[in-house]
């Protein structure tokens, strides 16, 4: 093969190298193309509301995927929220959003004056088209009464074993709900476990004040049994006893006193009992007397048998 037929042949494989690329970079290309970007849909734009109520901006989005909603003042960069989280030193923001939902709508309650102006929500993204403003109006209003702080549990406090135990946490604040709800048993933090089939479920209430955060355990254990407490983020703690009951535990047969073998009584046994002659030194001096007497005659009979058991001859 000579000079110049090489020289061709690599002019031909730059060339299918180059074609390839194109295609492949087209490819990737048009996969970008093709993935759903996010879209605001229709909300309202204007809000007002009187100081002291609850104030609700709307943002709806579909195709949002895996990025995050930020809400922020227009005229503050730093974020509010991102996603669900709260990133600025105020507990009357919050988002409502529903799981799997497209609402992503920001809360402030007990609004105040200070609290009007442009509020963006947008996507997090590097196009700045991804964002929508609503803009918030606040008059002056009659400030609204607070209410007492109170927290209670419900539910059943004796289960059987198997069966499920399901306690109610309920919790009011003093100017709105507390921002959530923790469960403990024995003093461990519970957490939703769909091996252990545990399950926590939280509600919230911004008319009435309150959370609410359901707990269940299915097929319930000795193990379960205890103090279950519930606690707020404001600190607020309510306790319960639980006890499971086994009633299929077969009756236990109690057992007596135990007492160690008896022993033969110093007082009170048989004299000439065991081939050995057990006897306090009272008796031993009248029997030594007896014995004496009774061997002078001809006549006695067994003297001489317990002469010989009492002071045997060596």
């Amino acid at each position: 093969m000579d000079s110049l037929s090489v020289v061709w042949m690599l002019h031909c494989l730059v060339l299918v190298l180059a074609l390839l690329s194109q295609v492949v970079g087209r490819g990737v290309g048009e996969r970008k193309k093709q993935r759903p970007q996010p879209r605001f849909l229709e909300s309202q734009v204007n809000y007002t509301y009187k100081e002291g109520e609850l104030a609700r901006l709307e943002c709806i989005l579909e195709g949002l995927g895996t990025k995050n909603v930020i809400w922020r003042r227009s005229s503050d960069p730093n974020p509010l929220t991102i996603g669900k989280k709260r990133y600025v030193d105020d507990t009357r923001v919050m988002v409502e959003h529903t799981p799997l939902g497209k609402d992503w709508h920001l809360l402030i309650r007990q609004v105040r004056l200070d609290d009007e102006g442009q509020y963006e929500c947008q996507v997090a993204s590097m196009d700045k088209a991804l964002r929508r403003y609503v803009n918030l109006i606040v008059k002056p209003g009659d400030k609204v009464p607070t209410g007492t702080p109170e927290i209670h549990i419900e539910g059943d406090t004796y289960v059987e074993k198997n069966s499920v135990i399901r306690l109610v946490c309920n919790a009011t604040g003093e100017e709105h709900p507390p921002d959530d709800i923790d469960w403990f048993l024995n003093g461990q933090k519970l957490l939703s476990d769909f091996a252990y089939q545990i399950s926590i479920e939280k509600r919230m209430s911004l008319t009435e004040k309150t959370i609410y955060s359901i707990l269940e355990i299915k097929n319930a254990n000795m193990k379960d049994a205890g103090i279950y407490v519930c606690r707020t983020s404001d600190l607020q703690i309510a306790s319960a006893r639980v006890d499971v009951l086994n009633a299929d535990t077969n009756n236990v047969k109690r057992d007596g006193p135990t007492y160690a073998p008896r022993t033969p009584a110093t007082h009170g046994g048989t004299l000439l009992g065991s081939g050995s002659c057990t006897l306090s030194a009272h008796a031993s001096l009248l029997l030594s007397l007896w014995c004496l007497v009774l061997t002078t005659f001809p006549g006695c009979v067994g003297c001489g048998t317990v002469w010989r058991q009492c002071w045997p001859v060596t």
